[in-house]
């Protein structure tokens, strides 16, 4: 992974001569978003400046354990800021802001975008992105270290958080030989490792429980190898599962043998979300999402069309004896 030298020394000016910043994750903030703006919050506020978190949507409990996370606030952002930080965001539909405050992406602003998606189209006034980084995390790393930013326990432990979670807990096939020495240098500076993985990976509610039972159950192999499930708003509610909650499902059904990948569909507020996951190497799940509009990684992707699940029951007459 190489950073752009000539674009950090324009951020890292940017950054000197700011004390108010906004740091914005992407919509239904996972770990990577959340642990990169975190990284970067206790950064700055080391550094004596003054940055605040705004996101679209609250942070789902499971990352309740991360440090500063009571500092991401749910609303809508303002423009009085010094310097804009749009993190893991691969398009600018992703943050959620894009209709109401367009101005943060036509490059009037100081913002600075950083990302690892491959679909980003570098809408920033300032970009660092890397589609061959495995996480958001493991950029703003590279970048704390070569600014000499300061980079605590409690940031590495943010930074970690969206490294592990991005890889599966580093099974995924973006695991890099470069993935693992991060992970190693962010332990040596005092990530709490066990604390994280119990919480994101060895905790589960019952109504999770209870969702993912409801996937399970729904979950079918095609001919083609394409194997799917649906969760629909019903769901939902029968469960008292939250949205979030879903997360990490799809690589379960992606386990089933003879995947070529695996498809979950999920029905919220008028629209279908589907997240795609491959473990086949000549597999672009990417390439499958964009046909609907969406995009992603080669191995983990997504879109989002208009409308609601309706289930199909199909009869064929075969001849037999």
């Amino acid at each position: 992974m190489k950073l752009d030298l000539e674009e950090l020394k324009k951020i890292d000016a940017l950054i000197q001569r700011s004390d108010r910043i906004l740091i914005i994750p992407h919509r239904q903030p996972d770990g990577d978003t959340l642990g990169s703006a975190l990284g970067f919050y206790q950064s700055f506020s080391l550094m004596g400046k003054h940055p605040e978190i705004v996101c679209k949507d609250v942070p789902a409990e499971v990352f309740s354990f991360m440090p500063n996370i009571e500092h991401v606030k749910k609303g809508e952002p303002r423009f009085d800021y010094d310097a804009i930080l749009v993190l893991d965001a691969g398009a600018t539909h992703l943050t959620g802001f894009h209709e109401t405050h367009p101005a943060l992406f036509d490059k009037s602003l100081e913002v600075i975008n950083i990302d690892h998606h491959p679909s980003n189209n570098f809408y920033g006034r300032y970009n660092i992105v890397d589609s061959t980084a495995a996480s958001a995390t493991m950029i703003v790393y590279r970048m704390l270290g070569h600014l000499g930013y300061p980079l605590d326990r409690h940031a590495a432990t943010c930074l970690l958080t969206g490294l592990y979670t991005d890889t599966g807990s580093l099974q995924h096939s973006n695991t890099t030989s470069e993935a693992l020495r991060i992970a190693a240098e962010l332990l040596a500076k005092g990530a709490n490792l066990r604390h994280l993985s119990k919480e994101v990976f060895n905790t589960t509610k019952i109504s999770t429980m209870r969702l993912w039972g409801r996937i399970f159950k729904n979950t079918v192999q095609k001919s083609d190898g394409v194997t799917m499930s649906v969760v629909t708003a019903k769901d939902f509610l029968d469960t008292g599962a939250g949205f979030d909650e879903i997360a990490g499902a799809v690589d379960f059904v992606n386990s089933v043998p003879g995947s070529e990948y695996s498809v979950i569909l999920t029905e919220r507020d008028g629209k279908v979300k589907a997240s795609l996951r491959t473990l086949k190497d000549e597999v672009d799940v990417a390439e499958v999402a964009s046909e609907f509009g969406g995009g992603g990684h080669t191995k983990a992707a997504g879109f989002t069309l208009p409308g609601r699940l309706e289930k199909e029951i199909r009869w064929k007459v075969v001849s037999g004896k």
